[in-house]
């Protein structure tokens, strides 16, 4: 994952799902998952899943 600044919920959220998947535990996951709902809280289904599609594109391009 690339260091960048968070600047708002979206930001947030790509952030907090990049974390969840790489976790090291289910614990942590959870909880990061948990954390993302919030930060998705009153943005549309477009966005959730887009910022869904950027955090699987940033891990992929991690371990590539």
């Amino acid at each position: 994952m690339m260091k960048t600044e968070i600047t708002n919920n979206f930001d947030a959220l790509v952030q907090a799902l990049e974390l969840a998947i790489t976790a090291p535990t289910d614990e942590k996951a959870q909880a990061l998952t948990a954390m993302a709902e919030q930060f998705c809280a009153g943005m549309d289904e477009l966005e959730v899943a887009r910022a869904k599609k950027i955090a699987m594109e940033n891990v992929k391009g991690e371990t590539t």
